[in-house]
């Protein structure tokens, strides 16, 4: 059985980073990274539908270390172009194991054993928190019925929308995100929304700084919170918000969607788009029936319906032969589950880039390593403490997994600046985890 001091799962954008501090800051540990694709990149080596992108501004969402210097919005393939060259120029791409994916976490005799292959002392998964082969699609009576295609997002493969009708369901980044670009060849587009969403422009452009950008972005969505009434009646004054038009949520109760120089509001001016505010009652051959009885026709119906989140990659996890329900735990600082020594886990903020809380846990990881070598210790364990506590979002695609999080969370918010100071100063052996 092959001897590795970390195993790193996943060789996305989380993955690479974690592989720099674990090699900076660690440079006594050996490490390999699996990864289940057969390249690097993760979502955003899954992602081909049109237009995507980042819906984040790039400044915070790259890498400290090695930070961006492109325009604030970037392509979904010049994001994986940026995570490549990030694993060349810090020599991490020689450590990733590629088509190798992880079925089983079995913690035996002070180590974890992957796949029944890799004994390894420490575990990062990097997994992010989606389902990659199952996407959320919403139940619609007799699908059986429609004489067109049917696809998500996740799995575009080459779709051809040229001079066809197509008919989008969903109201998050990503129909938002695709609308323009398909409107562009399209004979006809239909936006199908229970409810509109809020929408923000971004100049496509713009050029930043990592620290000007968390600032900018703090700001605002503190603002948003702080001053609801006010920045609705802001949002309002584009004349896209007709009255039919206005979310059923307030601002970041769910993410706001951004849209690049326009586009979205300029696209909804063509004559070929239009958007449909109801409920979807059923399928019918040429297309969806609504509950305002209105039939949309179309030969594509794209479900932009959001996906589903799987934490830790779905994998089967048992400590000294007993299975691991992450539901039953309690999530220490978001990156570590009572009861399961020596595993950590990048999960990032939802008001905020994701990579920004990944680099503090990353960090935070070395930190613990190293006392533990210093200490002479073994393993590190959390303790089921903390409380129960609210979604950060009401998006659909969090409410409908509650079931999948930890029942409980310890010392875990979405404040950057609080976690900031907490992940840097406050003690590694904070009496919320056991040392042994």
């Amino acid at each position: 059985m092959d001897k590795i001091d970390v195993i790193i799962i996943g060789a996305g954008i989380a993955g690479i980073q974690s592989a720099y501090y674990i090699q900076k800051n660690c440079p006594h540990l050996s490490y390999k990274i699996l990864e289940s694709r057969s390249d690097l990149g993760g979502t955003w080596d899954l992602m081909k539908y049109p237009g995507v992108r980042s819906d984040s501004d790039m400044y915070t969402y790259g890498y400290s270390f090695n930070p961006w210097h492109g325009t604030s919005i970037a392509s979904g393939e010049e994001i994986k172009d940026y995570i490549d060259q990030t694993a060349e120029r810090f020599d991490i791409k020689q450590h990733i194991k590629f088509n190798q994916s992880v079925k089983t976490l079995d913690w035996i005799k002070n180590s974890w054993v992957v796949n029944n292959q890799i004994q390894a002392k420490y575990v990062i998964c990097c997994t992010g928190y989606y389902d990659y082969d199952n996407v959320n699609l919403p139940s619609i009576d007799k699908q059986e019925l429609y004489q067109g295609t049917i696809v998500h997002p996740q799995h575009w493969n080459n779709t051809d929308f040229k001079h066809k009708d197509v008919a989008i369901v969903g109201s998050g980044c990503t129909a938002i995100t695709m609308l323009p670009k398909i409107a562009e060849q399209a004979k006809s587009v239909t936006l199908i929304q229970r409810s509109p969403g809020w929408i923000t422009s971004i100049d496509s452009k713009e050029r930043s700084t990592r620290l000007k950008k968390t600032l900018q972005s703090l700001k605002n969505y503190f603002y948003c919170r702080l001053f609801k009434n006010k920045i609705k009646e802001k949002f309002k004054a584009n004349h896209y918000y007709t009255p039919d038009r206005i979310p059923s949520y307030d601002v970041w109760d769910q993410r706001v969607c951004c849209t690049t120089d326009w586009q979205y509001f300029t696209a909804m001016n063509k004559l070929n788009v239009r958007t449909e505010t109801s409920e979807i009652y059923q399928w019918k051959p040429q297309g969806l029936m609504l509950t305002n009885n209105k039939i949309i026709k179309s030969d594509i119906t794209i479900m932009a319906t959001g996906f589903n989140i799987k934490l830790l990659g779905d994998i089967e996890i048992t400590v000294n032969g007993k299975p691991i329900n992450i539901n039953e735990s309690s999530w220490y600082k978001g990156m570590m589950y009572s009861g399961v020594p020596n595993l950590f886990s990048m999960f990032g903020y939802v008001n905020f880039s994701w990579t920004a809380r990944c680099e503090l846990i990353s960090k935070r990881i070395s930190k613990i390593i190293n006392y533990m070598t210093k200490k002479k210790l073994q393993t590190c364990t959390p303790k089921y403490l903390g409380k129960t506590t609210p979604p950060p979002l009401q998006s659909n695609y969090i409410l409908r997994a509650m079931n999948k999080f930890p029942r409980k969370t310890y010392k875990f918010s979405q404040n950057y600046f609080k976690e900031w100071i907490t992940f840097k100063w406050s003690k590694i052996n904070d009496g919320a985890v056991e040392f042994k």
